[in-house]
């Protein structure tokens, strides 16, 4: 019984070693690049840098807008916030989300919506500081 489960073993060693053979081969075989993690580190760094351009120039857009314009897309906000109630409505309807839960996440973006607009804020993001 020991002899047979030390040939299964030896087996198993012998048929993952020959695996590993061939994965290393083909690896070997595609010719491809690998970046370290501080190249892997500094372009998501520098993705991030441009997003936070690209942020900070929409800001400074936002900030050029007149009263009349700001309210327009606020008044497009609060539609998407409607429709978002509709589609909560439903999930509680068809039982996918407890009624609370819907509430509390209405009363979150009605709240954040209501803030936006007494401040003039920008209002899709907000970069990171």
């Amino acid at each position: 019984m020991n002899k047979m489960k030390l040939c299964g073993l030896a087996l198993a060693g012998f048929i993952g070693l020959t695996g590993l053979g061939t994965i290393t081969v083909n690896a070997a075989d595609t010719n491809t690049e690998s970046a370290t993690l501080s190249e892997v580190k500094h372009d998501k760094d520098s993705k991030e840098a441009a997003f936070d351009e690209k942020i900070q120039k929409a800001e400074n857009a936002w900030k050029s807008l007149t009263k009349e314009q700001k309210e327009d897309i606020y008044a497009l906000l609060e539609a998407e916030m409607e429709d978002e109630a509709k589609l909560l409505d439903k999930m509680v309807e068809y039982k996918v989300l407890d009624k609370s839960d819907s509430d509390r996440f209405k009363a979150f973006k009605t709240q954040k919506l209501k803030k936006l607009r007494e401040n003039g804020e920008f209002p899709l993001m907000k970069r990171k500081k």
